[in-house]
Parts: structure tokens; sequence; C-alpha cells
């Protein structure tokens, strides 16, 4: 009894669309990410230490007394910038520690000598505690160190909001270093590393391609020599036995090759449909009795891939095992689970105390990455069974591998980076209110201070500086205008020369604009601030300096930080889409190979197979040599795989001819070969026995012809091959030619060569291919890494 119920729907694919310009520019922005980072880190350390300055100049010392503060600047300021804030530093190295010992020096000692001008260098040496030291001891540290600068203050006789200040500024520069030179150093990371993810993804891809070409070729290659041999052995005392098994090997070359064309053009997505159908044919004609149930309706195409590839190994196993009379196939969905068994009544190697078999342990590995289990065992009165469970929503192993390879960057980093912001951009916001109380404490300017202040703050949050949101260019347009006016309508009304706010709107204007525009506007923010600050009374040049010091820092720290943590979520995107496109490009490669290497070999073992099966009867010695045939060039077939998928192969022009014409002659087509190439570079003669592998593949295919003559010439520096054959009537459409001219052409072009196909004198058809012999390895090594 042979019985089947199915369930299927069509199955979906996906594709990934977006804005296409908007999508360039993010990935442009992150690409020069390392180089602005570091820019941005270096102005705003500089605008710290004028600042620094502007206190010790205020604090009327000497020049000369200002000429060591500015030496001491600059080894504070060095030390995290060229030092820690240096990707490569390791910073929990004893280096790094004596450094820090070094900066906690030139952050409190001069303290005894500059007195109150230089209360606020401790805070600079707070950020670069939470960069050395593990989180726990870091906080702790960065709270010293906070309390050490505000105990500073006491001698001096601090008013309380002076302390208020001082504690905001601390805390807020504290932030701000960290987060500039972590973010920086990460950037920069993340930006090196990008070609080394991708390649790290392109060895995983291989490493998985091996294991599905292993499991979709290598056991129908392997099931090939036994039959063959069989049917050898078979071939006098048994012929309809014999031309049983060449029936078999027949169906295996011609379901083989059909994968092989199948991984050439999309490697792989499996019908799971087609699948199920040609197993169960397959399982009739072995005469096995069987019942299959399936129900794989709403499945992704990646898990209906991957059932479609462990039924194909589970049938395999039941095909291979002449005891078996009965097989049960289920598929069924629990909850969020898919679980398919296939169990049976054979035996052998297929015993649970045999372990799992070829097939089976590459099967187990590829379910397992997708979130499922693969168990071999004895059912409830049967002798072999095969169990699976798959997540509904399990991914492609390909993609799943991107994103583990891409989490080496943890996601903490990108949250990391938003809390900074946010708690930097607050620490502006208040101090904005301390600065404001400083100038009058009228209850009315206060008020109208805060009601203007929380709105920006809000917007800055909301929009500007929200490190997942996409600036719109209207929506920006209208934000920065209320941004302005929150900025400066207020101040006709206080009256007082308060710059809080100006440092958003600067920061804000650079976010959201274009570069030209956006400095463009900058500058005019850092204009206005002085002409509110003359108009409203400040006339010493000094004052003005620091406030426009001030402003133009605190605008580059909203910018910096804010573009900062953008660029470390664009470039982790950035770096999953270049691993993607390597993993792409490799897949590609593969397919190529498989097509190019093991698609005559599959024409000729289906051809040769054809011709012993009708000659098994009328002249078994010459059946003979043909199956003797079939068998090499399967066992060279089954080589060529393994070749792929290492990665590596090297093909000999001189034995492809060989196999070409013994290939063409057994197919009775009229064979004139004229060959004369002398030596040739390695790559070069792989190409063109691809070449000529190919070229007579298609001939085998599409001509109906007598006669191929092929010629390969040397002329000075490069080498012609030319395949011309009779007996094509029209040019194939692209979906006959296949992938295969299209690969080679890409592979000539690596090598600086060409490939033309078409119609020639006499209705003839010709394949022409031409290399240039001189260019060498490094040129393609340079040419496929490029």
């Amino acid at each position: 009894m042979v019985s089947s119920v199915a369930t299927t729907d069509p199955a979906g694919s996906a594709r990934r669309t977006g804005d296409d310009g908007d999508d360039r520019g993010e990935d442009r922005g992150a690409l020069i990410a390392p180089a602005l980072a570091r820019a941005i880190v270096a102005v705003v350390f500089s605008g710290f230490g004028l600042v620094a300055l502007l206190f010790v100049q205020a604090s009327g010392k000497s020049l000369g007394e200002t000429a060591l503060a500015t030496v001491y600047l600059a080894g504070l300021l060095g030390l995290q910038y060229f030092y820690f804030g240096r990707p490569g530093t390791n910073l929990r190295s004893p280096q790094a520690y004596a450094a820090l010992a070094v900066q906690v020096c030139l952050g409190f000692l001069p303290l005894l000598q500059f007195g109150v001008a230089w209360v606020g260098q401790p805070a600079f040496v707070a950020g670069t505690v939470l960069l050395v030291f593990p989180p726990a001891v870091a906080w702790l540290g960065f709270a010293a160190v906070l309390v050490g600068g505000t105990l500073a203050r006491f001698p001096f006789g601090p008013q309380p909001l002076d302390v208020v200040y001082g504690v905001l500024g601390g805390i807020v520069v504290g932030l701000y270093v960290y987060g500039l030179t972590r973010l920086a150093r990460l950037i920069t990371e993340l930006h090196d590393a990008r070609n080394e993810l991708a390649a790290t993804a392109v060895a995983h891809e291989r490493l998985r391609f091996a294991r599905d070409l292993h499991d979709l070729l290598g056991l129908s290659l392997s099931a090939i020599a036994p039959k063959g041999e069989l049917a050898l052995r078979l071939l006098q005392r048994n012929p309809e036995r014999a031309k049983r098994e060449l029936s078999e090997i027949l169906g295996i070359s011609r379901r083989t090759l059909a994968d092989v064309r199948s991984v050439a053009r999309v490697y792989r997505e499996m019908s799971l449909d087609e699948e199920t159908r040609s197993l169960e044919s397959m399982l009739a004609a072995s005469n096995v009795e069987f019942r299959m149930q399936l129900d794989h309706r709403g499945l992704s195409p990646q898990v209906r891939t991957m059932l479609a590839a462990v039924l194909r190994v589970g049938v395999a196993d039941v095909l291979r095992h002449e005891e078996v009379r009965q097989c049960e196939i289920s598929l069924r969905q629990q909850d969020d689970l898919v679980v398919l068994d296939i169990i049976h009544d054979g035996g052998g190697s297929s015993s649970p105390e045999s372990g799992a078999r070829d097939g089976f342990d590459n099967l187990a590995v590829l379910v397992a990455r997708a979130g499922g289990t693969l168990t071999v065992g004895s059912g409830s009165g049967w002798r072999f069974r095969l169990h699976v469970t798959l997540p509904v929503t399990a991914g492609s192993p390909a993609e799943d591998e991107v994103a583990e390879l891409t989490e080496s960057v943890p996601r903490i980093a990108t949250k990391l980076a938003g809390a900074l912001v946010v708690a930097v951009l607050c620490g502006f916001a208040a101090q904005a209110v301390v600065r404001l109380v400083y100038e009058t404490t009228a209850p009315g300017p206060v008020a109208v201070g805060l009601a203007s202040l929380i709105p920006v703050l809000f917007l800055q949050l909301a929009y500007f500086s929200r490190p997942g949101v996409r600036l719109r260019p209207r929506a920006s347009y209208a934000l920065l205008a209320a941004q302005a006016l929150l900025v400066y309508v207020p101040l006709l009304y206080i009256q007082v020369p308060w710059t809080g706010l100006p440092g958003f709107l600067a920061g804000s204007a650079l976010l959201a604009l274009r570069p030209a525009l956006g400095w463009t506007v900058f500058v005019a923010v850092v204009a206005a601030t002085a002409w509110v600050q003359v108009s409203l009374g400040a006339f010493l040049a000094r004052d003005i300096g620091f406030n426009l010091v001030l402003t133009v820092n605190n605008a580059l720290v909203t910018f910096g930080l804010t573009w900062m943590a953008r660029s470390v979520r664009q470039l982790r995107a950035t770096r999953r889409e270049l691993a993607e496109v390597a993993v792409a490009e490799e897949r590609l490669r593969f397919a190529r190979d498989v097509h190019d290497l093991l698609g005559l070999s599959l024409s000729a073992i289906t051809l040769k197979s054809e011709l012993a099966h009708r000659l098994i009867m009328v002249d078994q010695s010459r059946a003979r040599t043909e199956l003797a045939e079939v068998l090499a060039i399967s066992r060279h077939a089954l080589a060529d795989v393994r070749s792929v998928a290492s990665g590596y192969h090297e093909l000999s022009l001189e034995e492809e001819c060989r196999t070409t014409e013994s290939l063409l002659a057994a197919a009775d087509l009229d064979v004139r070969l004229d060959v004369d190439y002398g030596d040739l570079p390695s790559e070069v003669s792989t190409v063109l026995a691809t070449v000529l592998r190919e070229g007579v593949t298609n001939v085998l295919r599409h001509s109906k012809g007598e006669r191929c003559e092929i010629t390969i010439r040397r002329h000075g520096d490069t080498v012609h091959l030319h395949i011309v054959n009779d007996g094509v009537t029209e040019p194939p459409d692209n979906d006959n030619w296949g992938n295969g001219i299209r690969n080679l052409s890409d592979r000539l072009a690596a090598l600086g060569g060409e490939l033309s196909a078409g119609f020639e004198d006499g209705g003839r058809f010709g394949l022409r291919a031409r290399v240039p012999v001189s260019r060498g390895v490094a040129g393609v090594v340079a040419e496929e890494y490029r």
C-alpha cells in the first residue's frame, strides 16, 4: 500500500527595500566615521583646555604661570587623546594605570598653584577613571574623583551655587570625556574590523557550504559508484538486474544534475513540494510500503529548505538498506515547533548502537544552528527513527551566522551611547539653570528661562539627538526654527546675558542640516550669542570669549555625542551589510564552481549511462567500457565536490582536453581537436579548462549536430580557445543557456580576458575565449579581494 497526505501552500519570499539615497548617505557617514570622530574629540578637548586657560588668566596669573598651565593642560589632554583614546591601547594594562596616575597628578597637584582656577580639571580625570577600571570599580572611582574636586573648592570660600555648579560640571565633563573617548575608540574598532568580520563570515559560509554540498551532492555521487560496480558484476550473469541498476544510476545522475543547476541558480532554496513528490516516486520505485503525512502550511522558505534537506537524507537512508519494507514519514506543527519523523523497519548502520552516519552529523549541525534538534534512534515497534524539531521562525543559517558575528559588538554599546547622550544633555540643561540663577533671582525671568529650556531639551532628546531617529528635512527646518525662537525670544524678557541654550541650537543645526548649511548656521548662532552678550551688557572681551567657547564646546559635545551614538548603530548595520555582501559573493563563487566543475561530469554520467543502458542487451563489451567510464567520472566528480567545498580547485587543461575528446566521441560526434598552447600559469589553465567544460556541456545539451571542432592556440601573450559545432537551430534563451556562460565571462574578465558566443559562417555556433597569459596570481588575488 502506498498512501500520501500532504497539505501545502506556496512558499513566499521577502526582499529588503528602503530609501536607497538615505542608506547610501548613512553608509558614507559610517565609513568616514573614524576620522570625524577623532576630529570632534580633538576640538572638544581643545575647547575644554581653552576654557581652563581663560579661568587661569582671569585669576590674575602671570604670563609665565599661564604658560606652565598650558603645559599641564597639554599633558592632561594629550594623555587622554593620544593614549587613552587610541584604539590599540590596552586600558587594563599596568601602563594604562601608570598613565592614569600621571593624569591624576596633572589634575590635582596644580590646584596648589592655580587654586580655584584649576578646580574644573579633576572632572577630566573622572572620565578617564570610567575608561580604565571595570564598571563596579570605575563608578566608585568616578564618584571619589568628583568628591575630591568638590572638596578642593572649599578652601576658596565657594558659594552654594558654586558647589552645585561645580558638581554638575564635574559630572557632565566626566561623562562626555568618557563618552567621546569610548565611542571614538569603538567607532574606529568597528570600522577597522569590518573586513575582518566579512572574512570571518565568508569562512563560516564556506564551512556551511561544504556541509550542504556533502548532503546535496556527495551522497548522490557516492551512491553511483556501488551501483555501477554491481551492474558491472551482473552484466554477464544477470543482464536484466544490471539494466535495473543502470536505470537507478540514470535517475540519480539526472536528479543530481538538476540539483547542480539549482545550486547554480539560487544556492539554494529547495522546494519542499518538489522534494516530496520526488521522494514519493523513489520510494514507490523501490517497492517500499510507505505512508507520508505532511503539513507544512505557512512555513518560511528557510524552514522548508531545511526540512527538504532532512527528508532527502532520511529517504536516502531508507533506500540504502535493502531490508526496509515499511516506512512512515510525518511532518506536523506543534505550537511554535515543526516536528518531522522518519521511521522504518530497517537496521544495519542505522541502528542507534552504530551512531549517526555521514549526512546525519552534518544535518544535526545545521538543525542545531537553527535552534532545533535532530536525533537518531529506535522507535516503538520499529528498528530506526529519525526525529527532527525546528522552530517555526528558524532563519537562514547564513543570516543567523552573520547576525551572531555582528553581535561581537554587544547591543549594550548602542544603549550606552544613548544613555550618555541623555545624561550629558540633561547635565547641560541643569547647568544652564544654575547659570540663569547666577544672573538673576527674580521669579519671572527664572520661570521664563525654565519655560523655554524644557521644550528645547525635549526637542533635543526626542528628535535631534535621539539615536535611532531619521531626521527629515522639512520637519528639521520647522523644529530648528522653533528651537531658535525658544532660545532667543526669552532673552528679550530676561534681559541678562544668559548663554545656556545656544549650544543646543548650534549642535542641532550640525545634526539636521547638510554640512555646508549646518556649519553656516553654527557660525551664525555663535555670532548671535556674542551679539546678545554685548547688547545685554557683557563688555569684557574675556567674558564674551568665555561664553563663546562654552557655547561652541556645548554645541560640539551635543553634536559629537549624538553623531557618535548614531554612527555606532550605523557601523553595526554597515558591518553586517558588508558581511552579507561578502557571503553573497562567496555563495555565487561556490555556485559557479559547482556548475562549472560538476555540470559536465554529471552530463557525461547521464550520457554514458543511457548509452550503456541501450547497449547492455546488444554489445556487452561496449556497455562494460561505458560503465567503467561512468565509475571513473563519478569518482572524479566526487573529488570535485570535496575540492569545491574546500574552496580551491585547479584543473588541468591537458586532462580536460582528453576527457572532452572521449566524451564527445561517446556521444557519436565527429571531434576535431587542434591544441598548441605551451606552458600556462595555473590560473589561466584552470579557467580555460573550465570554459572547455562549459562549452562541451552546452554542445551536448543544445546541439543535435554531428561535428564539433575545438581549437586552443597561443598567439604571443594571449591564449585563444574556440569551440564550434553544428546542429544549433536557434540561439539558446537565457534560461536554457544557464548561468555557466555568464559565470565564465566574469572569471575571464577577472584575468583580463573576454568571452563571446554566437552563430558563425555556415550556420554553426561558436564559443570564443581569449585570456592573457601574463596576468599573475597576485593580480587575480587582488581582483578577487578588491
